[in-house]
């Protein structure tokens, strides 16, 4: 007999993603935005058939997300890690 499989939200995003994109990280509130949106503008200019995904830490401001969502990028929050203790 089978097992009974649910499906949940996260399989489900992770089903309709698409299988390649071009991927690019961002960190901080400086700058930086700008040279991802060039980023972005120039995919777009190009035609590209990938998405542009844009690896985010948490301190990457509210406004900068919205700006990257508005030209069409897939934003994706990820975790900062730290190297132990003993390696600083």
């Amino acid at each position: 007999m089978a097992p009974n499989i649910t499906t949940t939200k996260a399989a489900t995003i992770t089903a309709k993603a698409p299988k390649r994109a071009y991927v690019t990280f961002l960190a901080g509130n400086g700058d930086y935005v700008k040279g991802v949106v060039g980023l972005a503008k120039g995919l777009m200019k190009v035609n590209s058939k990938h998405p542009l995904v844009v690896a985010l830490l948490p301190d990457v401001p509210e406004d900068h997300r919205k700006i990257l969502v508005d030209q069409g990028c897939i934003i994706r929050e990820i975790e900062p890690v730290y190297p132990p203790e003993n390696q600083t």
